[in-house]
């Protein structure tokens, strides 16, 4: 039996109705799982789902409210404020601290960057750079899905910064995280360059020499099938070859391309932590909150994710 936690994300955008459209799913699996939806005090909720006030030793689907403020906001679907923002982080945090109590696996529904620094929180750069500081490991964002997945090097920052970034990145720790994974089981690898045409040997640029080149031995050391470096205007065409693994210099660079070949299905792994965490591939979607226009595809295919390997599915 698993345990699963879900951290609400923005409580204004589409994350409650995305709950709601799951909730058969939820439950199915709620026969054989814990699963906390763990969840800041206001207004929105999913009905039918049990409070709790404590963790159950019992399977279910449960909401599990954490106690920081006895005070209870009233939010609008689609309108999101440095309230909203402020509920999104907080309760991941005590998402995570309920991780660290329990030992579970973790799904985080989107919240806003921009709404939780409006909030006051200062360099926050999203889920994956706040898990490496809660548990003070370097961690790495995997996108997969269907048919492919994809590893930004640098993820949140601005491209100006993209090579001092790189200059910076572990490779030793990127080959324990995939070494670790129950992802990825002997990948086949592939990095794209950083430049038009992959550089062009030195004439567009020399980060592909001086920099790739240098994480791929690293990789290869570690027994890791590699090639490289693609020229990415063309490594995700139809008829090119298929790697197992991608390796994008920057976040759009990998996740374009993902997004137009996965679609909704597309899940975020972060690797290099001792549990699984997961999260939809897409936004907090305040324009059509509350519209009925939320597909919660991307929930269950997180869903599935973490319970793939379980003899209990729903």
């Amino acid at each position: 039996m698993k345990t699963i936690l879900i951290s609400e994300g923005d409580p204004t955008s589409i994350n409650y109705e995305l709950l709601v459209s799951a909730f058969p799913h939820l439950l199915a699996l709620g026969k054989h799982h814990r699963i906390y939806l763990v969840r800041g005090p206001h207004n929105i909720t999913v009905p039918s789902l049990p409070n709790l006030t404590k963790p159950s030793t019992e399977p279910g689907f449960y909401s599990i409210p954490w106690s920081g403020s006895k005070k209870t906001h009233s939010f609008v679907l689609g309108k999101p404020s440095k309230t909203s923002g402020q509920m999104a982080y907080d309760s991941l945090l005590a998402a995570l601290d309920l991780q660290k109590e329990l030992g579970a696996d973790l799904i985080t529904l989107p919240l806003s960057k921009e709404w939780v620094g409006k909030a006051g929180i200062k360099g926050f750069r999203g889920h994956t750079e706040t898990l490496a500081k809660y548990y003070k490991r370097p961690t790495f964002m995997m996108m997969t899905g269907e048919k492919l997945s994809v590893i930004p090097l640098t993820t949140h920052v601005p491209l100006k910064d993209v090579v001092k970034e790189l200059k910076k990145f572990s490779w030793k720790e990127l080959t324990k995280a995939l070494v670790r994974s129950p992802f990825l089981k002997n990948p086949k690898i592939a990095y794209l360059g950083l430049n038009p045409h992959a550089g062009e040997g030195g004439k567009i640029g020399d980060e592909e020499l001086t920099i790739l080149a240098v994480g791929a031995k690293v990789l290869r050391k570690a027994k890791f099938s590699v090639d490289g470096p693609l020229s990415a205007d063309s490594a995700f065409l139809p008829g090119a070859r298929p790697y197992d693994l991608y390796l994008a210099s920057y976040h759009d660079q990998g996740l374009i391309p993902f997004k137009l070949l996965e679609g909704k299905k597309g899940v975020n792994i972060t690797l290099g932590l001792d549990f699984t965490r997961v999260s939809p591939d897409h936004g907090t979607a305040f324009d059509i909150a509350g519209k009925g226009k939320a597909d919660a595809t991307g929930l269950i295919s997180c869903l599935e994710r973490l319970t793939e390997n379980t003899k209990t599915k729903p």
